[in-house]
């Protein structure tokens, strides 16, 4: 009846609303705690908590129903002595005695599912050799100890071969084969997070997975040989060279590995690959009491023949310093151990051989004998040096008076004549120059700039510290590097592995991306030792993410799930691991800085740099009281040696509190070696050594340098945990049974703390508190149909197994009702199957209150409806009453405020007598909907008077040489001839700085010479001289000739200039009696000032009424004007006495114009008082980069128009946008630069990218796009203001500029491609549209670049005014005025990374050398004036 007299959805929805609402199952379930509501009584066993056990079983004695607690009565096994004590019901676990012998292989099928529960069901099982144990679809790893051979067997693989979860008992390969068999049906890729802490056996459930997946991917027996031997043999190899023995694991991975395994799309294994993170470079030069190094020193020495030994220079019976920590022993040759390391010495080595050939494998054994030989190097201060501290610096001034040789060098330290040895075998294994190490050990070279721009090669030799300190950043360096090359030789074998014809067997390559994977994280556990330094807080901070991620991929779904069915049961306080994370990013951002304040030798003389670190974040992090970063909890020391207050500090991590002592941090955060060493490593005689050089650092002259490790990691762990959200994840938790390492114990408080540490609680109360069975309602009444009458079928899906929940009697408080799903507690989905293979029917007596329920709910419903009908059509008529007269009340308010405001426009605009409105109405109307108001006669347009200052670079004509004439001198043999005649061409070329003051045009030459000097095919001693002279004013409009500014001959009279986008050396101006030239600029011989700097190309006088505001070029002109070599100029004007501006397109000849088109613009009125006062302002009248869109900007005006091309050729314009209109802050505000890009290259369908900045200090980007229609459009999704911007506020953007590459020579290799010479080259260059500059008038330079994952970032900011600047001929520049300074610049094609700026208070040119950045030379600032 509701449907038939309502309708459409309306009725629908709110029939299916009352059927709900009267549904006496509705989902209402609750967040209620079960032990909350359990009956305790007294003589029942519960469990209570344990100091020592974690949960013991006792009995209650007595209650205390008022304040809710039991006396109890405690006895374990292992203390016989009975106790009493009181115990918050809170605190108590209800047991259930299922017998001594029953266990279950799932913790949701237990009767109680709580941590003590499971604590004891993990015990019994590991009692019983089940290691294994599910908790729903996470598996829980009990480590054993000891071999289980029978687990891992052939014929146990075959038995979990294409079984779910349940079928079969808990095992690794349970996981392997449901992730294989989900990438194969869902077409996605997995992930097993295997995770834990150091001990727990994740390597070797990892190797477990991986083996299983290698034998039961579809791959024919040949090919999937092959790769299952690259998988197997990669593991020995990770384990020697990033393995090594701890306090509690004699096989920790002191490494994180993300093993990925590769199949086609019919599950055919194709290829594998390892991504490896953190290697614990600093293990190898030291270990805490009771550690090792890494497994491979270890079984080199047990496992080489004596003649290779003596070829390394080896002894297994020395104890090297590198080996062994202070206590430790070498192991002897009849020892088991030793015998054992042989054996894996030999596993090894078969494993190398599967990936790299012999000669290679011989120079990793070389490299890894070498540092050991290197650990054993020692020092000892020089006697003089002892005497008098002052030798090193005196000698190092001494070298910095010359080049820096060896004659006058005097070193601080030397080497232990006993140790020598040791330095020349290392040398000699990494077929480096003994000499050269030894010089780089006991010296760094420095190079510093002199004034006479002369370099100077410093030798400061280095002190008995730093030259330990460089030793052991050597060793470090290399092992991480000679490791990563290892990886590096894995993957390449591994990702072909299956030989030449292994794309053909398996139809997919690796190259082609045809894949899906499987990947295995197997990364370190969380580490809490006796003393945690850098290593530990970046492992920590890896599992804090990872629990987060467990969190929000696990446990948060599992909420999510439940309010999706519309479950009403309240949200579990999740535990957060975000404020632990980004207190760790602010210490790391922390250690970054004095990083790189210690590389820059920032730090005071007597500073501990580890201390001044640690004060820092005391000072920063623990500034607000809530964060989980702390003191150092100081302990009484006899002797005082103990940490202080600033050696640390402590964390409060998931897993508990953790202490870190910052001693070393600022050298382990430094992953660089100087560039001495690398230029060693890179002349080395051994191929391996060479290609662990750092070929990029050996450009770098600064000295040290700084390369971030936790910036590294931190980017590592972002890209690991994006990976991960992209895979369907599967877990496996290990655990740890004892601290002791030996099997059959089980440390029950121990297991306690992992279970709560890695989540597994959390996990444990969603199952216990919510519903861990749930099943389709189309799936349940399938399965169950038999179980109810015939008639019932034609109910619903929900009521059908609702009424079987009622007619078997299940308790309500197990069950709720989803929108799809029935929700069970644990347990009771067994109840219905064995209720179903029973053959059990419901008795009629049930079936009959089944039926009076259904019977009532419809009357309930019938009433229900028949009320509303009653009331429905009553509500309806007044809603509509209500609406009309509301309606009516807005109608007749709005009709009188926009009579009122008609009046006030009418008299406003038109007087007391509009005369000439029709002519108003039809320009409104020509305008494409612009809602501009028109003012009257009085208020006419004007100009300000003078041109915004523009800053222009072309080449000098005059100083262009030729490329023949370096073709017989001047070339260097050592080079490509090409190479030396650009690099002289381009050092003897000159560009012209054209300066556009706002009346006058002035010259200056820019010679390349200085910002060119590192070029070793020139002299050294030859003069460079200024960077900027020769400052001439420019007779544009009479003589063409350029004057030395100092003449000041006349007045200027240009009113608007502009230069060509495609001929940088084409210019146009106007002057005040709208005169316009069209000319080529020549450019200025330095001795003749009668040469013309200017060839008029074509000029036309403009209609004397107009004011020109502003032109510009528009270069891609149409083939009909191109064949007449005609130009196209857009001007910007008003006529005398009209409100509005307008823009004409003119084609301009030699001798003649023609005027394409005109265009009207009108102006919004509420700017009209302003600009009454100052005149219009425009600042910015430019097309795009395309020539497709023409922008103009100003006082509270931003439009973008199309520059449209009909089919005849013929130019008009299409408005796109009026951005002022549609934003107030943009309308209320002054755009007053403009920048136009080009698109990145992989842009997809962008036509133009604009940037605009404003008088605020806002900068803003416009993308535009051109649509199917081939209407161009704003992609406002893309478009804004910039996020990054870190401009003043309230000082305007005066100039935006672009570059043309980054370094002087960048251009080179394009000329020689495209086979131009270099002038016709920069005539056309193309602007860089991945960065460029923003300056803003408080001389604010700030660097963008265009960056994948952020997109525009500001990367560098520098302020013009702070730079240090020094006197020119005498003449110091004044203080700038607090208004104005820097407002216009441009970058040079000639030298790409030089910006002339123009200082308009000091009249000064300014020469800005993008490779220095914190400087101004004196040589590049010239007066204009």
């Amino acid at each position: 009846v509701l449907q038939a007299s309502l309708g459409g959805k309306l009725g629908s929805w709110l029939l299916a609303f009352m059927v709900a609402a009267l549904d006496p199952r509705a989902s209402d379930a609750s967040f209620q705690t079960p032990r909350a509501s359990m009956g305790f009584d007294v003589g029942d066993y519960i469990w209570s908590p344990c100091q020592r056990t974690g949960f013991r079983r006792s009995t209650i004695v007595s209650v205390d129903t008022g304040s809710d607690s039991f006396f109890v009565e405690a006895r374990d096994d292992q203390d016989p002595s009975v106790g009493q004590f009181h115990i918050p019901r809170s605190d108590v676990r209800p047991f259930f005695d299922s017998g001594p012998d029953r266990t279950c292989e799932d913790n949701t099928s237990m009767v109680h599912l709580d941590d003590a529960n499971i604590l004891d069901n993990l015990r019994r099982r590991f009692k019983k050799d089940e290691v294994y144990t599910y908790t729903a679809n996470v598996l829980l790893a009990v480590n054993p100890y000891k071999c289980l051979p029978h687990y891992y067997t052939a014929e146990r693989m075959a038995e979990y071969r294409s079984k779910n979860i349940g079928a079969m008992s808990p095992h690794p390969y349970a996981i392997a084969d449901t992730a294989y068999r989900h990438l194969l049906r869902e077409k996605r890729d997995q992930a097993l997070i295997i995770s834990g802490e150091s001990g727990a056996g994740k390597t070797e459930t990892a190797k477990l997975t991986m083996h299983y997946l290698t034998r039961v991917s579809r791959t024919d027996a040949a090919h999937g040989g092959r790769i299952q031997e690259k998988i197997i043999n990669a593991n020995p190899i990770l384990e020697s060279f990033g393995n090594a023995a701890t306090v509690r694991n004699m096989n920790s991975s002191r490494f994180g590995k993300y093993n990925t395994m590769c199949f086609n799309p019919v599950g055919s294994l194709i290829g594998a690959k390892v991504k490896t993170y953190l290697l614990e470079s600093s293990r190898v030069v030291s270990q805490q009491e009771g550690e090792r190094n890494y497994h491979v020193f270890y079984q080199m020495l047990a496992g080489l023949d004596p003649d290779m030994l003596e070829v390394l220079m080896l002894d297994p019976m020395t104890k090297y310093k590198l080996l062994y920590e202070r206590t430790a022993q070498p192991c002897a040759e009849d020892s088991p151990e030793f015998a054992d390391r042989a054996e894996k010495f030999s596993e090894l080595r078969r494993a190398l051989a599967t990936f790299v050939s012999q000669d290679v494998e011989q120079e990793i054994l070389e490299a890894a004998a070498a540092l050991i030989h290197l650990g054993e190097v020692e020092f000892k201060q020089i006697a003089e040096a002892e005497a008098g501290a002052g030798g090193g610096s005196s000698s190092a001034t001494q070298n910095a008076m010359g080049t820096g040789g060896d004659s006058s060098q005097q070193f601080l330290v030397e080497i232990d004549n006993d140790r020598r040895d040791a330095l020349a075998s290392a040398a000699d294994l990494l077929g480096l120059s003994e000499c050269m190490l030894e010089k780089v050990l006991k010296s760094k070279e420095m190079h510093v700039k002199r004034q006479n721009r002369r370099t100077s090669h410093i030798s400061c030799p280095r002190n008995k510290a730093q030259a330990e300190q460089t030793l052991m950043n050597i060793i470090k360096v290399i092992y991480k590097r000679l490791f990563d090359k290892i990886v590096e030789a894995i993957n390449a074998s591994s990702a072909g592995a299956g030989g030449p014809d292994a794309a053909a067997d398996s139809g997919t390559s690796l190259a082609e991306g045809n894949f899906h994977s499987i990947g295995t994280l197997d990364i370190y556990g969380f580490e809490r030792l006796q003393t945690n330094s850098f290593e530990q807080l970046c492992i920590n901070l890896a599992n804090e993410r990872l629990q987060q991620f467990f969190i929000e991929e696990v446990l948060d779904a599992e909420q999510h799930t439940y309010a999706e069915e519309r479950l009403n049961i309240c949200r579990w306080q999740l535990p957060d691991s975000q404020p632990v994370v980004k207190s760790i990013r602010g210490i790391l951002d922390v250690l970054d800085e004095h990083s790189l304040r210690s590389n820059k030798n920032l730090v005071g003389t007597g500073e501990d740099k580890d201390v001044r670190f640690c004060e820092h974040v005391h000072r920063e992090v623990m500034k607000s009281g809530n964060v989980p970063v702390m003191q150092l909890k100081l302990k009484a020391n006899r002797s005082g040696n103990g940490p202080s207050l600033h050696d640390g500090f402590q964390i409060r991590h998931y897993a508990g509190d953790v202490s870190y002592l910052t001693r070393g941090w600022i050298d382990k955060n430094n992953d660089a070696l100087v560039p001495e060493v690398e230029a060693l490593l890179f002349e080395g005689q051994k191929k391996l050594v060479r290609s662990m050089a750092d070929v990029e650092s050996l450009e770098h002259v600064g000295g040290e340098r700084l390369h971030s490790v936790s910036l590294d990691y931190l980017k590592n762990l972002d890209n690991l945990l994006s990976t991960l959200k992209n895979c369907a994840v599967h877990y496996i938790r290990c655990f740890n049974p004892n601290q002791n390492r030996c099997a059959g114990y089980f440390d029950t408080k121990y297991v306690l703390d992992q279970v709560i540490q890695c989540g597994t609680v959390e996990l444990v109360k969603i199952m216990h508190h919510g519903f861990p069975h749930r099943c389709l309602l189309q799936d349940l009444r399938k399965r169950f149909a038999q179980l109810l009458p015939e008639d019932f079928k034609r109910y619903s899906d929900r009521d059908f197994v609702w009424a079987i929940m009622l007619a078997f009697e299940i308790d309500e408080s197990q069950w709720t009702l989803g929108t799809k799903r029935l929700f069970l507690k644990a347990g009771q989905l067994r109840t219905l199957e064995n209720l179903r293979d029973l053959g059990s029917v419901a008795s009629k007596e049930i079936i009959w209150k089944i039926r009076m329920q259904f019977a009532r709910k419809k009357v309930r419903a019938w009433s229900t409806v028949i009320c509303l009908m009653a009331w429905w059509p009553a509500a309806v008529k007044r809603q509509r009453r209500l609406a009309l007269v509301r309606g009516l009340k807005k109608a007749v308010y709005i009709f009188v405020r926009v009579h009122r405001w008609l009046g006030k426009v009418r008299e406003r605009l038109y007087g007391l007598a509009p005369a000439s409105a029709s002519s108003h109405v039809d320009l409104a109307l020509h305008q494409h909907g612009l809602t501009f108001c028109l003012p009257g006669q009085k208020l006419a347009l004007r100009g300000t008077g003078v041109g915004v200052p523009e800053v222009f670079i072309a080449l000098n004509s005059y100083e262009e040489p030729q490329y023949a004439s370096y073709l017989q001198t001047g070339i260097d043999v050592r080079n490509n001839v090409h190479d030396d005649v650009l690099k002289m061409w381009q050092r003897n070329t000159t560009e012209s700085v054209l300066l556009y003051t706002g009346r006058s045009v002035f010259s200056a030459r820019f010679c390349p010479k200085t910002h060119l000097r590192s070029a070793s095919a020139f002299p050294i001693d030859e003069l460079l001289g200024q960077s900027l002279e020769d400052v001439r004013q420019i007779d544009v409009h009479d003589t063409g000739r350029a004057f030395p500014a100092s003449e000041a001959r006349w007045e200027g009279n240009i009113v608007s200039m502009c230069q060509h986008r495609g001929e940088k050396q084409t210019f146009a101006t106007c002057d005040t009696e709208n005169q316009i030239l069209v000319w080529k600029w020549l450019g200025t011989e330095h001795h003749d000032v009668d040469k013309p700097a200017c060839k008029p190309l074509g000029s036309f006088m403009f209609s004397k009424m107009d004011t020109v505001f502003n032109m510009t070029f528009l270069s891609d002109v149409p083939p009909r004007i191109a064949e007449k070599n005609g130009t196209v100029l857009i001007l910007l004007s008003a006529e005398a006495g009209r409100h509005w501006l307008q823009i004409s397109i003119v084609a301009v000849y030699t001798g003649t114009h023609y005027v394409e088109h005109i265009e009207p613009v009108g102006i919004y009125a509420d700017l009209l008082p302003s600009l009454r006062r100052t005149g219009v302002q425009v600042s910015f009248f430019t097309t795009s980069h395309t020539d497709r869109i023409l922008v103009l900007g100003g006082h509270g005006l931003l439009q973008f128009w199309a520059i449209c091309e009909g089919s005849q050729g013929e130019l008009s314009l299409s408005l796109i946008e009026d951005t002022a209109q549609m934003y107030s802050d943009i309308k209320m505000s002054s755009m007053v630069s403009c920048l136009s890009l080009p698109p990145p290259i992989r842009s997809g369908g962008i036509l133009d990218w604009i940037v605009i900045g404003d008088g605020n200090g806002k900068l803003y980007g416009f993308r535009f796009d051109m649509g199917e229609d081939h209407k161009i459009a704003v992609n406002s999704s893309v478009s804004g203001r910039f996020r990054s911007n870190t401009h003043t506020e309230g000082v305007p953007i005066k100039t935006l500029i672009a570059t043309y590459g980054a370094t002087p020579y960048v251009h080179h290799k394009a000329v020689q491609a495209k086979g131009l010479s270099y002038g016709l080259f920069l005539n056309k260059v193309p602007l860089d549209g991945k960065g460029f500059y923003s300056l803003g008038e408080d001389g604010k330079l700030i660097s963008w670049k265009l960056l994948d994952a952020t997109g525009w970032t500001a990367t560098h900011g520098v302020n013009l005014k702070n730079l240090p600047m020094t006197s020119v001929d005498g003449w110091l520049p004044e203080p700038a005025r607090t208004s104005c300074q820097f407002v216009a610049a441009h970058s040079s094609r000639l030298v790409p990374n030089v910006i002339v700026f123009l200082d308009q208070d000091r009249k000064l040119f300014l020469c800005y050398d993008r490779t220095k950045p914190e400087e101004l030379a004196a040589e590049g600032t010239l007066t204009y004036m």
